[in-house]
């Protein structure tokens, strides 16, 4: 079984802070989730997708290398 803390609040309230802070403290990975979403929107928009086809942004979430963020 996997553990999983996800961190919600309002903007600029200090979530990714608490998070990074959390992860480091316990070994665990940490995923900044509002920057995953800007890099699938923008992965769509570079390919000429339309960002409300499912489609679309599921190719442009699939072509994310990983190895270079």
């Amino acid at each position: 079984m996997s553990i999983v803390i996800a961190v919600d609040g309002t903007a600029a309230s200090g979530k990714g802070t608490l998070a990074k802070k959390l992860a480091a403290h316990f070994g665990f990975a940490h995923l900044d989730s509002g920057a995953l979403y800007r890099l699938s929107a923008f992965s769509v928009l570079k390919a000429k997708g339309d960002p409300k086809n499912e489609v679309d942004a599921l190719r442009g979430a699939q072509t994310i290398d990983f190895n270079l963020a």
